[in-house]
């Protein structure tokens, strides 16, 4: 009960968190065209014992994310017999217990202030609720970038012993998502940093312990996608940084190889980023929320040119900006509309943000006033996304009374599922209904078959007509 009195505010945001990410989960839950594919890799490596050493492409064909998705849902499908809904579970205790790390994060580098307002945000922010209800390999990237900052700023500290752990994070964060070697940017900076300046948590890392298990921490999660590399001329390794210089220097003014591939142009890529900032800070309006990353971001970058001005160290205010300013840089440079590339942001944008809010509770009076407007951003953001189904498509509930449409239409006599109409262009559009049909008794068949059913997918519906 002492326990519960000292934190009773914590263990609110908590139950809040806890309720908007499992609420209605097993009827709302997302199950996207790529969900399918994981979930059907998963399945086959139990079934078949087809073992992938890389995942789903990347944005880039010639390039594959990590298989370590298609290995926790093999996991989880052996021990609860497939069920498509545990990995959503899965996913959204582990959004729970970001939102406690966020907490301690923010509390260890800052202050108890700033943690409560840094867990509030995160926990009621509609994209990083989304995202925690979505059993996708980018859904688990906010924990361990907050345990990567949280280790890098107990390094920076002093505390060495951090370094192999924070070299195997990395590579965990780069097996979940391509996007996140950005963050490899920010070690190499801070540690050269440290060298050049002679600080003592730099220069004792030259020491075999040391250097052995960094070693070991690169290699030991890198291993499949370097087997992978061994038989397909390295592109997930040697080829995938090449590419990365090559994107900077196109940033930086060289001309591109190719001036006619297709890509995203400057007209696309800013409202698609301008939506996914105004999902993530404040749900109905996209100005206040661009208004408020931007103030939030300029007070902090003030407060660090001002130490640096009077020489005063405070690596917790450079490490957050390291963390906004560096993966922004990478996610323009690519200029990709894809929403993976925001996941890295979510604890140090919310941390950023509380550190603005902080700035005015320097009173009682005006703590009541922030802390009033903090509470109605969440409230409004937190109805707002319950309102919205929580800014998904078709609900888990529409897609298995299409699934049991199919079945109980095909009789058990062997069909076929066609996409049909945007997206299904793609060879996983169908995988989530062939995933389903399998999981429910009566998968599609591999073969060529007369009796096909054709799919359309809506933003609120799933339409399946049957071939006459």
């Amino acid at each position: 009960m002492k326990l519960v009195r000292k934190h009773w505010v914590l263990l609110l945001i908590l139950l809040a968190g806890a309720f908007l990410r499992l609420y209605r989960l097993p009827e709302l839950m997302p199950f996207i065209a790529d969900q399918g594919w994981y979930y059907m890799s998963a399945r086959d490596m139990l079934l078949k014992g087809d073992i992938p050493l890389v995942g789903i492409t990347s944005s880039h064909a010639w390039l594959h994310q990590g298989a370590f998705w298609t290995y926790i849902l093999a996991l989880m499908f052996k021990l609860f017999n497939f069920n498509p809904v545990v990995p959503a579970y899965f996913i959204a205790s582990l959004g729970i217990v970001t939102i406690a790390l966020v907490y301690k994060l923010a509390g260890e580098m800052f202050s108890k202030k700033i943690a409560l307002v840094s867990a509030f945000l995160f926990a009621t922010s509609p994209l990083i609720i989304m995202d925690a209800r979505f059993a996708y390999h980018t859904s688990p990237i906010p924990f361990f970038t907050a345990l990567l900052l949280l280790s890098i700023y107990r390094w920076t500290n002093g505390n060495i012993r951090y370094f192999p752990f924070i070299v195997l994070l990395l590579g965990v964060l780069y097996n979940l998502e391509i996007a996140t070697f950005s963050l490899v940017g920010i070690v190499l900076m801070v540690l050269f940093y440290g060298f050049i300046r002679r600080k003592t948590w730099s220069l004792s890392l030259v020491n075999k312990k040391t250097i052995f298990l960094s070693v070991a921490g690169f290699f030991i999660p890198m291993i499949p996608m370097l087997l992978y590399d061994l038989s397909h001329g390295f592109p997930q390794t040697v080829k995938v940084v090449v590419w990365i210089f090559y994107r900077i220097a196109v940033f930086m003014g060289y001309p591109q190889i190719n001036p006619n591939a297709p890509g995203e142009t400057w007209h696309t890529f800013f409202p698609f980023a301008f939506d996914l900032i105004q999902k993530l800070i404040f749900l109905p309006n996209v100005s206040l929320s661009l208004f408020l990353f931007l103030i939030s971001l300029g007070v902090l970058s003030f407060k660090v040119y001002k130490n640096f001005m009077v020489r005063k160290n405070e690596s917790s205010y450079v490490l957050i900006l390291l963390f906004v300013i560096i993966p922004t840089l990478a996610y323009i440079a690519a200029k990709t509309n894809s929403s993976a590339y925001l996941l890295i942001f979510y604890p140090q944008v919310v941390i950023m943000m509380a550190l603005f809010f902080g700035k005015f509770m320097k009173s009682k009076q005006l703590t009541i006033i922030v802390c009033f407007l903090i509470i109605a951003i969440g409230f409004i953001n937190s109805y707002l996304s319950i309102k919205k189904n929580y800014l998904t498509g078709p609900s888990f509930t529409k897609r298995i009374e299409a699934a049991n449409y199919i079945i109980k239409e095909a009789g058990r006599r062997p069909y076929n599922i066609v996409g049909k109409g945007e997206g299904s262009i793609y060879e996983s559009f169908v995988m989530p209904h062939a995933y389903l049909t399998w999981w429910l008794g009566d998968g599609a068949s591999g073969k060529n078959e007369n009796l096909k059913f054709y799919v359309w997918e809506y933003i609120d519906r799933i339409v399946v007509k049957k071939s006459k």
